[in-house]
């Protein structure tokens, strides 16, 4: 006669050893899914189950702990005593003791420990947690560095200029203060969760986002190979992938009016006036104007010739005569660049933030008025007025498919481009 029923199989540990009396049962549940289940048979027919085969070292492990009652050889522990009773069997699986004594909890811990060092698998299987059967050639973990040293040798060793330096400080301050641990070895995805959201929300614009998260990600490569524990910061490095700004919207450009421009205009000095006249004439952000250097000027022609440094094109444009004169009238300097700061050293972006914003102030304009404003301004009066889009390119310094041997020899061309801007604010 055929078998009918649940089919039945004995169980092996992971050790491939198998687990005498515990057995697993193959069989249906009410809904007609397959379902398998650790149990064991006492001798009058009865069952007990010990959970299902989704948690197979479980199942071995509460299988024992009920085996070990059964015969009486179990383990009394009560944490709030120093001292237990402890029986040890050394021959596991037979229910044979070998041995009992009256030991301080320490001394238990102690014994576990040795046990964990010298088989871990053993140990492992007797315990019902497979995991500790992988820890062999075991060794005393490094001390981790605290997160304030990570920041102290970014600090010391990187070669930054002073002012990314302070950045750099306040933009670790501030993600220590956000993960509240004192280690690297303590930080854990929720840590860096906390503090993506807590600079995501801060309302503030992608760039200001875009270079904290920049900052973290590179104190932390650099000291990775300066401490003695790197894995430590790569696993930390993992958990920063997260990191990443929010995608930037469609451009929204806020061309500068009329009116705002020459009222900044009215009460700059002579540097400053030629810093606004060049970022309208050539049509550049602040940075890109500080960057100019005095060979890419011809005065006597009145003409830009440059590469701008965010696309790698070269861009030209013709100079008005109230930029040439303007640019004559600015403090000269030694060094190669057009401009330079109050420390005679070159501007930084901040820089020419601030010296806006103060002018800005002191001529009454709304502080919505931004200098990139002045670059929107100028591109857009030089398409509105019917230029050239190609030639409105060349000024913008965008990539337009011309070649720069051709462009370099006639950076003229743009002419029109340049007095149809001029009209705009000048005329």
């Amino acid at each position: 006669m055929p078998r009918t029923g649940p089919e039945t199989t004995f169980v092996r540990d992971q050790n491939g050893n198998p687990v005498v009396g515990l057995r697993i049962q193959k069989d249906k549940d009410r809904r007609g899914n397959p379902v398998e289940r650790y149990y064991t048979v006492f001798e009058d027919g009865g069952r007990k189950y010990f959970g299902r085969s989704t948690d197979k070292p479980a199942a071995i492990f509460n299988f024992r702990q009920w085996e070990a009652r059964q015969k009486q050889d179990q383990v009394r522990l009560k944490s709030t005593r120093t001292t237990c009773d402890v029986y040890f069997d050394s021959t596991a699986g037979t229910g044979r003791r070998v041995s009992s004594q009256r030991i301080d909890l320490d001394a238990f811990y102690a014994k576990a420990r040795e046990l964990i060092l010298k088989d871990p698998r053993t140990f492992a299987d007797r315990v019902g947690i497979p995991q500790i059967g992988y820890l062999e050639g075991l060794k005393p973990p490094e001390p981790s560095p605290a997160l304030k040293e990570i920041g102290a040798i970014y600090q010391d060793k990187a070669q930054i200029t002073r002012h990314e330096r302070g950045r750099s400080k306040t933009f670790w301050a501030e993600f220590q203060k956000a993960v509240a641990v004192k280690t690297i070895r303590e930080i854990t995805q929720e840590h860096i969760v906390s503090y993506c959201d807590a600079v995501m929300s801060a309302g503030q614009s992608q760039t200001w986002i875009k270079h904290r998260f920049a900052k973290v990600k590179t104190v932390l490569r650099f000291a990775q190979n300066r401490t003695k524990t790197p894995e430590d910061i790569e696993r930390v490095l993992t958990f920063c992938r997260m990191l990443s700004p929010p995608r930037r919207n469609a451009a929204d450009p806020h061309p500068i009016g009329r009116e705002d421009f020459r009222a900044l205009l009215d009460i700059a000095d002579d540097k400053w006036k030629a810093v606004l006249l060049c970022a309208l004439n050539f049509c550049m952000y602040g940075k890109e104007v500080a960057d100019i250097e005095k060979p890419e000027i011809d005065l006597t022609n009145g003409t830009l010739l440059t590469d701008r440094n965010k696309t790698g094109v070269t861009r030209i444009a013709v100079l008005w005569d109230r930029t040439r004169s303007a640019i004559r009238n600015a403090p000269r300097h030694r060094p190669s660049r057009l401009f330079l700061n109050r420390a005679a050293t070159p501007y930084h972006p901040d820089h020419i933030r601030r010296g806006f914003d103060r002018l800005r102030k002191a001529a009454g304009v709304a502080d919505t008025v931004k200098f990139s404003d002045i670059r929107d301004g100028a591109y857009t009066a030089a398409v509105q007025s019917g230029a050239d889009m190609t030639l409105a390119k060349l000024l913008g310094g965008h990539a337009t498919g011309v070649s720069d041997y051709y462009v370099r020899r006639n950076p003229k061309m743009v002419v029109d481009a340049c007095k149809a801007i001029e009209r705009a604010y000048f005329a």
